[in-house]
This record gives structure tokens, sequence and C-alpha cells, in this order.
């Protein structure tokens, strides 16, 4: 086919697997591209245009294959990189995005014109793209309607002059990109600039998250433990989960806290990103929660005090943490805690509200269940519900019945067991942190320096905790270094053959892939 230049971005004219779907077809155009759901989610696609036929592929999955005919035309955002293929028959509209938007749509242009001796028909609008989706819906009611809409129309021979333009320069950075998918991100080290999987020797799973696990490794080079997390890319599809691991990776390289666990390195293989973070051998405070059913007051006091300064620390970067529990909090060799986990972080500026509905259900601020917007104070509130647990071993309001639970934590009003003997301090503390309004709750006026104030911590020399001066009431216990006795049994007895941390491992990828792809919601699958 004469006069189109070949944009295969992937590199796979030549792919076996990919001849078998094309079936002799000229491959053209070839590239990663975002396909957006009905609810807003992009899900990371592969789109291919061949001489005959554009093709709509997950990984190497056939999806949907259109022939050139089926095109009505194309709608332009030109706000963003969005755009809509309009199919006429029965199919439903196509909503996408891509970084190479332009070069994209002039080869369907060309292609089109190609195969049919006709211009496609292109649109152009300002903003608002979901307007102009047909949808399935729409399509059982009248097979023939569009939403396309033509007072929008453009010179098609314009854009493709227009499209000429593009930045060849540009095109080469973003190929040299997609093919730079292994290679060292981030680095503490001075000297040790570039690191990757075969530089360390797995030796124990010690957690699992919900997009990866976390390995207990030595790094090779210099002996050195750490604790490395992995995250699996074909589980960060939808872009909300890519965003927040590109937060979570800049708020731990840029911490520098005694009570706060940042990072060591950062690197990415095509398969996995990697946090190489120290190994923090103490285990988590929910196990020793578990063990110890509940806490002493002295011992809760020292505990909560040192996760105040933590949150106070985060709080005046403009950071909320979201996700306070013992289960992200972890023992040093001191005694001392330590916050981990910074996947559910935001940064907000002072009078900024969120309305996102995440953390962990025992531990949801009522702002956050209700929807009504919250900051910083929903931290607290975590706090709170966090240091009543350490007293009496249950959080406030737990019901199994996670609606139930939802309806206490809104409406119920705070009680203590009778069992347990705590101080007036204690509970007037615990009162403040857990009122339900976050106008009224302890930490509206100053934050972490009115808290601390309290009675409750009457005596706490808070400069020589955080300088680690005064004793931990518990240190942990080691039979070695590699001691990872303090670690949940469910994951350190984890078999080492089905945790490999190399790109080797495709079936264990393969499978979790599976996986994940009963929960991606959508509309062409």
């Amino acid at each position: 086919m004469s006069g189109i230049k070949e944009y295969d971005l992937l590199n796979w004219a030549e792919d076996k697997d990919i001849q078998k779907v094309i079936n002799g077809e000229k491959l053209y155009y070839s590239d990663f591209i975002f396909k957006i759901s009905r609810f807003g989610l992009n899900n990371e696609r592969i789109i291919l245009l061949t001489d005959k036929n554009l093709y709509n592929m997950k990984n190497k999955s056939l999806n949907r294959k259109i022939s050139y005919p089926e095109i009505i035309g194309v709608t332009i955002s030109k706000a963003s990189n969005e755009f809509i293929i309009h199919l006429n028959i029965e199919e439903q509209d196509f909503y996408y995005k891509s970084k190479n938007k332009n070069l994209l749509i002039s080869q369907i242009c060309k292609l089109y014109q190609n195969f049919t001796n006709k211009a496609l028909k292109l649109c152009e609008v300002e903003k608002n793209m979901k307007q102009y989706i047909t949808s399935k819906k729409d399509k059982k009611k009248n097979a023939s309607t569009t939403k396309m809409d033509t007072k929008f129309l453009i010179d098609t021979k314009e854009f493709l002059e227009k499209a000429k333009l593009i930045n060849e320069k540009d095109l080469e950075i973003d190929m040299s990109e997609k093919k730079r998918k292994v290679g060292t991100i981030f680095s503490t080290h001075q000297t040790i600039k570039n690191v990757g999987v075969d530089d360390f020797k797995l030796i124990k799973v010690i957690g699992r998250g919900s997009y990866g696990k976390v390995c207990l490794v030595q790094f090779k080079k210099t002996n050195d433990l750490y604790a490395l997390k992995s995250l699996k890319k074909n589980v960060l599809l939808d872009e909300e989960q890519v965003e927040s691991t590109l937060l979570e990776k800049k708020i731990l390289q840029s911490i520098d806290h005694p009570f706060l666990v940042g990072m060591v390195f950062c690197f990415q293989t095509e398969e996995r990103v990697y946090f190489v973070l120290p190994f923090i051998r103490g285990g988590e405070l929910f196990q020793h929660l578990r063990q110890n059913k509940y806490f002493p007051e002295d011992k809760v006091k020292f505990y909560a005090a040192i996760i105040g300064l933590s949150l106070d620390y985060l709080h005046k970067k403009g950071i909320i943490y979201r996700d306070i529990k013992p289960e992200n909090i972890l023992l040093d060799d001191d005694g001392y805690l330590k916050l981990i986990d910074f996947g559910m972080a935001k940064i907000l500026k002072d009078d900024e509200i969120t309305n996102s509905f995440c953390g962990t259900p025992e531990y949801l601020a009522p702002e956050i269940i209700t929807g009504e917007g919250h900051n910083r104070m929903a931290d607290w509130w975590s706090y709170g519900t966090l240091v009543y647990e350490m007293l009496f071993g249950i959080p406030p309001f737990f019901c199994e019945n996670v609606e139930k639970m939802y309806e206490l934590i809104t409406n119920s009003d705070l009680r203590f067991p009778k069992k347990f003997k705590v101080s007036d301090e204690a509970k007037d503390f615990l009162g403040k942190l857990l009122t339900k309004d976050q106008k009224e709750r302890f930490g509206i006026n100053g934050g972490f320096e009115e808290i601390k104030k309290h009675p409750f911590f009457k005596g706490m020399d808070f400069k020589s905790l955080e300088e680690k001066k005064i004793p931990a009431p518990f240190k942990p216990v080691f039979k070695d270094s590699y001691d990872v006795s303090n670690f949940d049994e469910e994951f350190t007895s984890e078999d080492l053959a089905s945790s490999e941390i190399n790109e080797k491992n495709m079936d264990l990828i393969k499978k979790n892939q599976e996986q994940f792809d009963e929960f991606d919601d959508d509309d062409d699958d």
C-alpha cells in the first residue's frame, strides 16, 4: 500500500502470535492505548491497524476486529488526548485516549481512504467527550444511530497536513521510552546507581498486598537485607492505580523521618515495578497486638506518641495518610514503630478536601463513609480508632456486617468496655478524637500540636522520643539477622519456588492476569 508509512511502535510485525490474529494482513500501526470504560476507568489495550482492519487487543488476545467500512468517523478532543471512533451497524463506539493521538488518527484516515476511496469524516470538539459516545444501549434501541455531531466537521486533508508536522524527534523519544521498560528509577546510594532483579537474593516472603508481594531479600553487592515490594504492572492497568503508585513512589522518595519507612531503590522490569525498602524485622504491630490481645496504657501512650509524630510530619508536608491500621505499622529492632505503605495517601492543600472512598472499613472516618468530603482530620479519627484498639483489643465500632459497622461509625455513641481499666484521661482523649463532626474533632486547631498537649500525654518528652532516647516498653527478640518469626506464617511459609522475582516466571504472571481480568470493568470484553 504505497504512500503509507509504517509505525509498528511495538515491533509486532514479525510476531508469530500477532500474525495468527491478523492472518497475513499487512501491519501498518501498533501501539499501547487506553480504552475508557463507561465508568471512566482507563483500561490498557493495544491497537493494531492493518491494510484491511482495526484490531482492539488485550495483550495478544483479540477483543474486536473492525473493518474500515464499518467506521463512520472520528471525534477528536481539542483539550486532551481522547478521541471516539464512531461505528455503524450494531457496534458501540470506541472511546480511547493516546499520547500519539494525531499520528494514530492520521493512519486511520489514510488506511480508510485506501480501502474505501472515501475521506474519513473527522469532528473536533472542545470538551465533554462523553456526550458524543453512542453506547451499547443506544445501539440496541436503534442500530443506525450515532451521536457524532457533524456541525463540528473539520477538513480531513487539513488534518492530515497538520499531522505531517508531528515532531519526529518526539516520536523517537516516545519509542525509546517504550523500549526502556527496564532499569533503575531511583537510588539513595552515591556509588550504586543501577540495580536490577539479579542483584537481589530472595530469602522469604514476608507480606502480600492488593497489587503484589513483599519479600525479604539480600543485596548481593553489600549483603544488606531489604524488603522488596513488587507491584505487578498487569494489575496496575487503570490510570487511578498507576497514579496512586507514582504518588506512593514520590512520597517514599521524599520522606525523612525516624518513624517512617522511606525508599532505598526503585527499579522496573517489563512485568513489575520494584520498591526496595529498609527491612524492619520486628514485624507488624498487628501481630503483636493479636498475641497480646491488648496493651497496657503506658505502652499505648508510647506508641500513640510515635504515630502522632509520624502523622504530624506527613500533614506538614501536605500528605494525608488515610490507612492507619496495625498492619501498616512495623516494630524496629529497638521497639520503635515505623509507618509503612503509602498506597492510600494523597497530597492536599490546607483548605482542600477530597471525596475518594478509600481505607480499611473499621478505621474509616464518618465523613469518608457519608461522602461529605474529607481532609487530614480523617487521619485523626483513624488514629483515635487505633489507640482505642490498642487499649481494648477491638476497634470501637467493629461489626462483622460492614454495612452495620458503617451505621455504627456514623451514628452510634462511643462506648468503653467495663472490664478494662483505663484512665479518665485516656477516655477523654479518645472521645475528642472520635468526634463524628470533623469540624469539632481533636486536631482541628493545630493538628498534633493541639493533641499532644492533652493530659493523656502528661510526662511525654516528644523531643527525646523523636531522637529515640526513651527506652521502648518492648523490644523484639531475634535469633539472627534473617529472623522473620515476627511476620505472619501465612506469608513466611510460602513456597519460594512460587515467589521468583524475575521475568521468567510467566506462568504465575499469566495466572494473576487471568484473575485480574475477571474484575476488569470494560464494555467491550
